[in-house]
This record gives structure tokens, C-alpha cells and sequence, in this order.
């Protein structure tokens, strides 16, 4: 994505979860390109997480899904995550205390959050539109494509290694429009 100019027209590629993350999507928004990725790796992010505004640089949290602003947050570089505080009564009653599970003490509630997570919410939030189960069956559509030729040319049953022989392959595609 570095060494790509910028896009004069929308690029929309449908790539795997591996490419996705904050860096490579800041990357291609400056190049016009909207980066969609079908697969996410790790632990789901609870929900609310999309809703929480960070800084540009992800250090600080701004406001909670509720609203809120914090009364303390501390930044820990080596795991880019936000060690955060609210007032309790705020926590206590707010309508999303089961999904961030903030810890309760007598005035304060905390929790660790991170700008990756809240990143990662709004991408599962964005899977369960019907923009994206379009853009995932053009993606699933081409990765028939070599499934297909190795079930039906039986390539896992071919020897390895060095071996004297031939192979022939012919591939036939149909342009419509």
C-alpha cells in the first residue's frame, strides 16, 4: 500500500483480516482506497467499544459510549492500551455496564480499553451490514476459483519433490457484460 499512488476513482479491495488494523487503513484512506477485510483474528470486542472516541493518536479517551469523559486516563505505550476511570455512579447506572465490565470501588470505576479494540468493535459492527456480505461473496467467489481446480485435478494426490513428468492445464473464462 506504500509504494501505490493515490487512487483518483474509490479502489475497494476485499482482502483477509491480516491486512486489516489501523495503520494499514490510515494508509489507504490517504491513497482514496477503502480497505475491506472478511476475517478478523483474536478475541471479539464487546460492542459498545465502537462507540468510544479516542484522540488522533489513540492515548487518550475522550468520551465513553454513555457519553462520559473519564476522570483519569493513563496511556501505557508497551501495550497501547488506556487504563481508565470513571465516577461509579456514572458506571453504576449506565445501560453498558455488562459489556465494558468496568471494576467497582467506592468512587471509582475502572477498566483498560485501547483504540485498537474500539477499532476492532466498529469492524464486527460493519460485518453484520449487507454492504459487507456483498463485498464477502465477491471474495468467497474468487477463492472457489483454486479450490476447484485442485479437487478436480486431484493436485494433493500429485507426487512431491523432483520428479520427471508433465502437467497440462487449460483454463477457460467467459466474458459477459
Amino acid at each position: 500500500m506504500a509504494k501505490t499512488e493515490p487512487q483518483k476513482e474509490k479502489v475497494v479491495p476485499v482482502t483477509d483480516g491480516g491486512y486489516g488494523g489501523r495503520d494499514n487503513t490510515k494508509l489507504a484512506s490517504e491513497k482514496n482506497v477503502k480497505l475491506i477485510t472478511t476475517a478478523l483474528i483474536g478475541k471479539e470486542a464487546p460492542d459498545v467499544l465502537a462507540d468510544f472516541e479516542f484522540n488522533e493518536s489513540g492515548t487518550k479517551l475522550l468520551k465513553c459510549a454513555a457519553g462520559h469523559a473519564p476522570r483519569s486516563c493513563n496511556y501505557t505505550k508497551s501495550t497501547k492500551q488506556c487504563h481508565v476511570s470513571f465516577d461509579a455512579e456514572h458506571c453504576r447506572s449506565c445501560p453498558y455496564k455488562e459489556q465494558c465490565t468496568p471494576g467497582f470501588g467506592k468512587t471509582v470505576a475502572k477498566f483498560i480499553t485501547s483504540q485498537n479494540a474500539s477499532n476492532k468493535a466498529k469492524s464486527q459492527r460493519f460485518m453484520q451490514s449487507e454492504e459487507f456480505k456483498n463485498y464477502a461473496k465477491i471474495r468467497n467467489g474468487v477463492e472457489a476459483v483454486p479450490a476447484n481446480i485442485r479437487r478436480n485435478y486431484h493436485l494433493e494426490k500429485m507426487p512431491r519433490g523432483k520428479q520427471r513428468g508433465s502437467l497440462r492445464m487449460g483454463l477457460r473464462m467467459q466474458i459477459t457484460s
